[in-house]
């Protein structure tokens, strides 16, 4: 049956005492001409729509919901919570009703199924406790100021806004744990499509625009850095070894060359070498990968080629001196604290700087 506790989710009706009938439209809130706070409800569509009234909703029954109750059972809390810091409890407690109901059933939507039956229990446990908390603070507006107890009152709002503030960090931190639960769930080719979406899209939105300078319907940009920023884009792939993101890339462009009188970027540019860069990369990785790390000690401590990693890192037993930590960044070692170890790109120069900074005859 249609009631007050359910109207706000619900969008299609029909006559209680007729459910063979076609189901009509039901518009919640749709008149506000009654005074500020106060609403109306519309049922039918068009000229044919009327106003409902709350006496009303036991001739109707729900024939379309928006989406589930999930907090239907809380209405009581969330008006109560209410009851000493406004004469309008019961619609801020339905205004918040809706607003949480709506934004609970948009994250359910985003996680898989396994998911959802966890976080709409923890969601309610956090709400509820939200709405425990707020249910204490009063106001002297809605009490009266006689021997109002102001210290009091401080406390349980505070305590309410710690309360809220853990119920949304909570919310954030369990979004991104689902975020990356789906994230384990995808396969490599799942992820690598993905990734070329966001590349293609990238790259025809610059295209356009160096296409749109060239043409004269643009004014007042630097093609020559539009040209720049998509070659370091692509050259970043190419140094992470993504030789197929790379190969599309540049494929990519060789279409947009063939559609534009001129070339979007020419065929002696250095980006179409990128290729030879990605492969050069992974090549060097397959060959490193599973390599056992070599490490020589010295005096307070050791350095370690980490071939996986591809960097040449120093760990020291105890934290350095201010001078030797001076000394390691004039010659570009960076401090890693997932390595907790000084470390740079594994090359013939990186071993040279360290040998130099430790003072040692050789490495």
């Amino acid at each position: 049956m249609l009631t007050k506790q359910n109207a706000h989710r619900v969008t299609m009706v029909r006559r209680k005492d007729d459910p063979t009938s076609a189901p009509v439209p039901f518009r919640w809130r749709g008149d506000r001409r009654i005074g500020i706070g106060c609403f109306n409800h519309l049922i039918g569509e068009g000229d044919e729509a009327r106003i409902i009234k709350l006496h009303e909703f036991g001739e109707w029954e729900v024939a379309e919901v928006s989406h589930p109750g999930y907090l239907e059972s809380f209405w009581n809390a969330a008006c109560g919570a209410h009851s000493w810091s406004s004469q309008n409890p019961d619609i801020i407690g339905e205004d918040e009703i809706t607003m949480y109901e709506r934004e609970l059933h948009e994250d359910l939507q985003t996680m898989p199924e396994e998911r959802r039956e966890q976080y709409l229990t923890n969601y309610k446990s956090h709400l509820s406790g939200v709405w425990a908390s707020e249910s204490r603070v009063a106001s002297a507006f809605v009490t009266g100021p006689a021997k109002f107890n102001y210290r009091r009152n401080e406390k349980a709002e505070n305590a309410y806004r710690n309360k809220y503030e853990a119920f949304r960090q909570w919310r954030e931190r369990a979004l991104k744990a689902v975020e990356r639960y789906k994230e384990s769930l995808k396969t490599d080719e799942q992820r690598a499509e993905e990734l070329w979406t966001k590349v293609l899209a990238d790259i025809d939105s610059t295209v356009e625009t160096i296409h749109s300078l060239d043409m004269g319907k643009e004014r007042g940009y630097s093609r020559a850095i539009f040209v720049s920023n998509l070659f370091g884009r692509i050259a970043t792939h190419a140094k992470n070894g993504n030789v197929e993101i790379v190969d599309r890339a540049v494929a990519r462009i060789r279409e947009w060359n063939a559609k534009c009188s001129k070339p979007i970027i020419t065929e002696r540019h250095s980006f179409f070498k990128l290729p030879d860069v990605a492969r050069s990369v992974r090549q060097k990785a397959e060959e490193t990968a599973g390599r056992e790390n070599r490490e020589v000690a010295f005096e307070g401590g050791k350095v370690v080629w980490n071939y996986e990693a591809d960097r040449l890192q120093i760990l020291f037993d105890a934290m350095p001196s201010e001078e030797m930590r001076s000394k390691l960044k004039m010659r570009a070692f960076k401090w890693s604290p997932r390595f907790q170890a000084w470390q740079r790109q594994l090359t013939d120069n990186a071993v040279d700087a360290a040998r130099q900074v430790l003072n040692l005859q050789k490495l």
